[in-house]
């Protein structure tokens, strides 16, 4: 696993996908926010990035297709807290024509400081079929274009190193 060594200020190189501030309700009995809201948060980023490539609720609901999560790498790396204001940024690090792999960067706001990143790799999936599918020629064309974006970064993705699209 490779250490994180991506900055803020790279981090922030990426469009910010989703922005919100912790509510009690995502606390748990150690007074800081559950595992379980960590992947929630960035999955909000990750619904964002989806709807942009026309791949969001509205795909799903007309064309009977979406996207299932198949593996997941979670590394926390500070507490998050309540009022705690968070951004989620969004990194495309490969694409297969019926996968993506992404890293989401958690970032806390409040206090300046990386708090995890979610390694997540999707499949585009017909739903009647419960099967694999490529994804739309549109779709794709714009995570190829955001792809081609990411790689272009100065920086490398800290992923895990056991992942792929």
């Amino acid at each position: 696993m490779t250490q994180i060594r991506s900055t803020l200020d790279e981090i922030r190189q990426l469009e910010r996908a989703y922005a919100t501030t912790i509510p009690q309700a995502f606390l748990d009995e150690n007074q800081h926010v559950n595992v379980q809201f960590y992947l929630r948060l960035v999955e909000s980023g990750l619904g964002e990035v989806f709807r942009r490539a026309g791949l969001g609720e509205r795909y799903a609901a007309a064309d009977e297709i979406g996207n299932f999560a198949l593996e997941q790498h979670i590394r926390y790396l500070a507490e998050l807290l309540h009022k705690d204001a968070v951004s989620v940024y969004i990194r495309l690090v490969d694409l297969s024509p019926k996968r993506a792999y992404f890293i989401g960067f958690l970032v806390n706001d409040t206090r300046e400081q990386l708090a995890a990143t979610v390694e997540v790799v999707m499949m585009n999936v017909d739903i009647a079929r419960r099967r694999g599918a490529p994804f739309p020629s549109a779709a794709k064309a714009k995570l190829d274009a955001l792809l081609t974006a990411h790689r272009n970064l100065p920086w490398p993705p800290p992923v895990c190193g056991i992942m792929r699209a």
